[in-house]
Order: structure tokens, then sequence, then C-alpha cells
């Protein structure tokens, strides 16, 4: 059970800590899908976009504009991968 909770604290934090950095690039970001005009996200809208990428769904209605954007939604997913094959060898000890 200790494996359990510390897996799911450790996604949880990644959400907090993927969610700061996307609000801290939010002009990287935007909620328009044609792209004609660029919509900042939120607070909620980067949480959402975090959880959406570290549950392994994918992007939601917020897209990457830029390279760093990109970049750094790269790395959540492969902390996201890396994770889950931690898990998965935990818990086929």
């Amino acid at each position: 059970m200790k494996r359990v909770i510390t897996g799911v604290a450790y996604n949880f934090l990644c959400i907090l800590f993927f969610s700061i950095i996307y609000l801290f690039i939010n002009n990287e970001l935007t909620l328009d899908s044609t792209m004609k005009t660029q919509i900042s996200p939120n607070l909620l809208d980067t949480i959402y976009l975090s959880t959406a990428i570290q549950s392994g769904v994918g992007f939601s209605f917020v897209y990457p504009l830029t390279s760093i954007s990109k970049i750094v939604i790269m790395v959540q997913q492969y902390c996201m991968i890396a994770s889950n094959l931690i898990l998965l060898y935990i818990f086929t000890l």
C-alpha cells in the first residue's frame, strides 16, 4: 500500500509542478483550436492540461504554440512514462 500511495503522490506532485510551469509560460499556450487568436489559459486551464497529459490522455483544449512549450510537455510525458514503467517494475517484484 505504501508503494501505491507513493505513486499517487508522485503523480500529484508532477501535476502541480507542471501546472505552475505552464502558468509561467501561458503566453506560449493557446485555448483557440483554430490558432487565429491567442487566448492565454488561466490556472484552472493549466491544471487541466497537466492532468490530461499526466494521465496519458493527451492534449485537452490547450495547445502548445512554441518549441519551448512543446519541450515542457514532452518532459512531462517522459516523467509520466518513466513513473509508469518504474511502478510496473516495482509491482512485478
